[in-house]
């Protein structure tokens, strides 16, 4: 069966521009695991939304408070999960992956250098994944490729031909921005070009999944759960319902 990944927003963490009280960070993200776990996901993506503006390099107050709250989650629900820390730090993600026994991570920018908002992102595939060796890291890495809020300096048959250099477990094909829909056409292009399992990352809703299902191996979903800026367990079974064509 594909999998349904829905995604934790966290609340601003302490350090970022918009943190108020940690307590409420965790109590908010606790809330959100359940709802997700009772709606019927088949895994977790715990991410650092709340950051904005983001940095390149999460600072080391993010990387501890993500763990606590990793940690919590995975003592309180039975669902695999991951780590995302934005805006594409896949050292601290792969550190926090270890410390919580995380089962993947998600790493906007692995492979081809790009421009975000935040700057000029450069990459370093070698040194993440030396990294991951040498700390005995066993999380697979969902890449993403032409990710969303970015400007790419390669198209997606460079990312394809080069994809298999970068050692990544799966590929996530997003829209232009979150919330919004990658093309049909291009998530059925992705499957045809890369030989690892291609997910689709961002604007899934109930019109759409069931074809996003029928093309690609599994969906990572976040917007469209949230009611009021909070995950909303209705929603979340309605669209696993489609997905699953329960």
């Amino acid at each position: 069966m594909k999998p349904v990944i829905g995604v934790i927003h966290l609340k601003p963490l302490p350090g970022a521009p918009m943190h108020g009280d940690f307590s409420e960070v965790l109590d908010a993200a606790m809330k959100d695991a359940r709802a997700l776990e009772e709606g019927g996901v088949d895994a977790l993506l715990i991410e650092n939304f709340g950051d904005m503006p983001f940095l390149k390099t999460a600072p080391p107050e993010t990387i501890a408070c993500m763990t606590a709250i990793a940690k919590e989650i995975a003592r309180e629900t039975s669902l695999p999960f991951g780590i995302n820390v934005l805006r594409n730090d896949a050292v601290a993600a792969l550190a926090i992956a270890k410390a919580v026994n995380a089962d993947f991570v998600r790493v906007n920018q692995l492979i081809f250098p790009s421009f975000m908002p935040e700057g000029f992102m450069d990459v370093d595939v070698g040194q993440i994944l030396r990294y991951k060796r040498q700390i005995g890291c066993r999380a697979m890495i969902f890449a993403d490729v032409s990710v969303k809020h970015s400007v790419q300096l390669a198209t997606l048959q460079h990312f394809a031909e080069n994809f298999e250099r970068s050692l990544a477990d799966a590929v996530i094909i997003t829209g232009s921005s979150t919330g919004s829909a990658p093309d049909i056409g291009v998530v059925s292009q992705a499957k045809k070009l890369f030989k690892v399992p291609v997910l689709v990352g961002s604007g899934v809703n109930a019109e759409n999944v069931s074809e996003f299902m029928r093309l690609c191996d599994g969906i990572i979903v976040g917007t469209y759960f949230k009611k009021s800026g909070r995950v909303e367990v209705d929603r979340v079974r309605n669209l696993i319902r489609i997905a699953k064509g329960f």
